[in-house]
This record gives C-alpha cells, sequence and structure tokens, in this order.
C-alpha cells in the first residue's frame, strides 16, 4: 500500500511511464495546479511531491527482488528524500499502513521517530 497514492487522472495519464527529473526552471508547468512539469520523456513532479514519491521508490526497490532501480534514479531519490523531509501527514499515513499490511516502510518511519511523529 506504500505505493498507492490518489491522483488526478490527468496527470497520472500525462506522466505515464516517463522518468522523473529535475527539469529547468524555464520548463512551464503543464499543469499549474499540480505544478506539474514534462519535456520529452521526463517528468518533474511538484516539490511538496518529491520527498513523498522518493521514500516510495526507494521503499519499493529495496522490498522487490525483481525491481531494479536506475542509478541515475537512485541518486534523485537518495537527493529529494533529504532535500524534502517528511511530513505529519506522510508519518501517519504511513503508520496506518504499517498497523494494516504489517511491515513498514523505514525510509518513512526512521525519519519520523526521530522527528516524535510515529
Amino acid at each position: 500500500m506504500y505505493n498507492l497514492y490518489p491522483s488526478v487522472g490527468a496527470v497520472n495519464a500525462i506522466r505515464s511511464n516517463y522518468n522523473f527529473a529535475e527539469l529547468p526552471e524555464d520548463v512551464d508547468f503543464i499543469i499549474d495546479a499540480c505544478n506539474f512539469k514534462v519535456l520529452g520523456h521526463k517528468v518533474e513532479p511538484a516539490d511538496m511531491s518529491k520527498g513523498e514519491i522518493a521514500r516510495t521508490y526507494l521503499y519499493f526497490d529495496s522490498e522487490y527482488q525483481t525491481y531494479n532501480m536506475s542509478k541515475q534514479l537512485r541518486r534523485l531519490m537518495d537527493a529529494w528524500n533529504v532535500l524534502y523531509p517528511v511530513t505529519p501527514w506522510e508519518c501517519t499515513r504511513a503508520k496506518r499502513i504499517e498497523e494494516i499490511q504489517g511491515n513498514p516502510n523505514p525510509f518513512v518511519k526512521e525519519p519520523c521517530i526521530e522527528k516524535g511523529l510515529y
């Protein structure tokens, strides 16, 4: 359940399976309300989503042996994980999922514990 998030259908459709990236500042938001950029086959989500995306991808990479994150994507997810720390809501969500699913997402749980939010 850690990789399931509600999303705006149009954004999800546009994102397709494009890779995440940091795009140049002069790239316009394709959907202003979501601060979502697309350039070629690369997408950049809103800053407020980058940390959650990073911790989801890091969890997925650590949990599922058949998934192999590229080195480039790993560097980006590691950077977003640091630059965009956990939020109180992310901690609440992770705690609820752990109660239902029975396993933690350590990329969320550990920083939440450090902040006293778990």
